[in-house]
């Protein structure tokens, strides 16, 4: 959105609505952190690609998972494209899962001109839906995603009589 011409709109606006309203309305949060966001964002081919992306990769969550729920099993599916065995390590406490590591470049050599791919270290943590032992825990890597499992403890609460 070009800031200079939603300037002159509003300005229109203002002559025509008179004086206070549109100032009340741009006055408010939502609005003044909208305006912020637009001042800020730049497009894929705007010329400033590289900061732009860079800002946007940091927002998202990597790396990206999927958690899937059954009655006696839950699935973790964790992507890691591009990311060694080597460098990813793997841990348990209580009902939070942490997986931390590293994503290499494999374009040393080469200028990046455009990317949308996360490099560096990284670390996230998943609450699964049980607490369990980290022994009960299995984990497979294979195609650039990490596969963990555990098998749901079925627990049969005691029938308590009733005196």
């Amino acid at each position: 959105m070009d800031m200079e011409k939603l300037k002159q709109w509003m300005e229109i606006a203002q002559n025509m609505q008179g004086g206070d309203f549109w100032k009340n309305i741009f006055e408010q949060d939502f609005a003044k952190q909208f305006i912020n966001d637009q001042q800020h964002f730049k497009t894929p081919f705007s010329g400033n690609e590289e900061k732009s992306f860079r800002e946007e990769k940091n927002n998202r969550s990597f790396p990206m998972i999927d958690i899937l729920e059954g009655e006696q099993e839950v699935l973790v599916l964790i992507e890691l494209p591009g990311v060694k065995k080597e460098n990813i390590e793997l841990g348990l406490n209580g009902n939070t899962l942490t997986i931390k590591g590293t994503a290499l470049p494999i374009h040393n050599h080469l200028k990046v001109t455009y990317s949308e791919r996360f490099y560096g270290e990284f670390q996230r943590q998943i609450k699964l839906p049980d607490t369990i032992n980290p022994k009960d825990l299995n984990a497979k890597f294979w195609n650039g995603i990490l596969f963990v499992s555990y098998q749901r403890i079925l627990e049969k609460g005691e029938i308590i009589t009733i005196d």
